[in-house]
């Protein structure tokens, strides 16, 4: 089956014809594929210039098939690319005249609804369509039964850009996992100790960010192979920002880009020093999957590279499995890019995603790193070992290196290395501390066991 790339708007046939008899007008021509990032919000776009000229409201949702993994796995590749073209199809059979779908992954879609009446009006709306996608669906001799989740923002009120608008849609999709209805709006941060986006903006461009090294341990030699690189940032009002606090607010509010710019750049500046010092380390970099889909990324990763005179080898992206999972064919082609020119790419929180088996075939991947919730209990809970030895010997077999994160004893750190695990890290091992301070001191290149 051939799947759509294009944006539709439905269209009734006639004055007679009911929603479920609708056909749909092409609206921008892309290719084979999912429809890509500058289309979709280019569509967006068009459509909140539109709206706000003619005084109307614009709804853009985020629809996103729940447990499609899990039916790729078990019925093939091809019945799950028909569930997506049937999800298509029962969207436009479902909307109306008016509304327009676009078909951004095999199955996920940006909707916008126009000349809505408020919040209550976009809640039938959204109501509508989880009743209308729930409904079971024959594929191939199988009886589905899909579920989605539906995140919306609006259009004035939450926002008038197309990517902050899609961005905060799809934040909403993901509150949407936890509601009864299957559907959530964005709200607002409204607490009290939270931080603004100028806020942060500011404190990228100020150099208000730190960052700080963790040591990785080769088990194999007991020296330390390199450092995982963590931003922190401390804000003047609200004092220390949970990391997962101010990316999400990166990727929501579109600096994500500063934000990945200035942990490559301070990393790599850091690490250029130490491998003149002497140190045969590398440096791994927790990378946003938003970040991918930045134009010309890879390319900005290997000026960097060039500019600190650091080999690609001795930089590792880290992207966490749960994220890749969302859109593994976009993120599959930026990482193959930057692999081919020698930067490792590394699995983060490895185990904990919807499938670790099949998209293992597919990315150009060198290291796993193997979720902290299952090194915890490795040195006294038979089936923890048993589950990390697993974990181990399916990376090996995949020519892949494995390191274990979380380790906060020696007895588990002893375990891992009689496992066969090639790295661990962990509070046992070293806790982060300030680059700065790292480069500046003396590294103890062995721990003591």
């Amino acid at each position: 089956m051939r799947r759509s790339a294009l944006p539709v708007r439905c269209r009734r046939r006639n004055a007679a014809s009911t929603r479920s008899s609708c056909s749909c007008e092409r609206l921008v021509a892309c290719g084979p594929g999912m429809l890509n990032r500058p289309a979709t919000l280019h569509t967006v776009s068009q459509a909140i210039d539109a709206h706000r000229a003619a005084g109307e409201e614009l709804a853009v949702l985020v629809v996103r098939g729940q447990r499609t993994r899990e039916t790729e796995l078990s019925l093939g590749y091809a019945v799950a690319e028909a569930l997506g073209a049937a999800m298509e199809a029962k969207l436009v059979a479902t909307l109306r005249a008016q509304d327009t779908v676009l078909r951004i992954a095999e199955h996920g879609f940006v909707v916008l609804l126009p000349g809505l009446r408020g919040q209550q009006h976009a809640s039938l709306a959204a109501a509508k369509l989880v009743r209308a996608l729930g409904q079971p669906v024959m594929l191939d001799g199988w009886q589905l039964h899909p579920s989605v989740t539906v995140g919306l923002a609006l259009c004035p009120s939450d926002g008038i850009d197309p990517e902050q608008l899609c961005l905060r849609a799809d934040q909403a999709c993901d509150e949407a996992c936890s509601e009864a209805d299957g559907f959530a709006f964005w709200r607002r941060p409204v607490h009290a100790d939270s931080f603004t986006h100028d806020e942060l903006r500011d404190a990228l461009a100020l150099n208000q960010l730190e960052l700080y090294l963790q040591p990785v341990l080769d088990l194999r030699t007991g020296l330390t192979s390199g450092y995982e690189a963590l931003a922190r940032w401390t804000h003047p009002r609200i004092g220390a920002v949970p990391p997962p606090a101010f990316v999400g607010e990166a990727e929501r509010t579109g600096l994500i880009g500063e934000l990945t710019r200035w942990s490559l750049t301070v990393a790599l500046r850091h690490l250029a020093q130490l491998r003149r010092d002497g140190d045969d380390v590398h440096i791994n970099v927790n990378l946003s999957v938003v970040a991918l889909q930045l134009p010309g990324f890879a390319l900005q990763v290997m000026d960097l590279l060039r500019v600190w005179q650091v080999p690609p080898h001795a930089l590792a992206l880290e992207v966490t499995e749960s994220a890749l999972m969302r859109d593994v064919v976009r993120a599959q082609g930026v990482l193959a890019e930057l692999h081919d020119e020698g930067v490792r790419i590394s699995i983060d929180d490895f185990g904990t995603g919807y499938s670790s088996m099949a998209y293992l075939q597919r990315l150009p991947t060198d290291e796993l790193k193997i979720d902290r919730s299952f090194v915890v209990d490795v040195a006294s809970n038979d089936r923890a070992r048993h589950l990390v030895r697993s974990m181990i010997d399916l990376g090996h077999h995949l020519g892949l290196e494995v390191v274990a994160e979380g380790v906060e004893d020696s007895a588990t750190l002893s375990l891992l290395r009689e496992l066969g695990c090639d790295r661990a890290q962990g509070f046992v091992i070293g806790r982060p501390a300030p680059a700065a301070d790292i480069v500046a001191g003396p590294r103890p290149d062995q721990l003591p066991l």
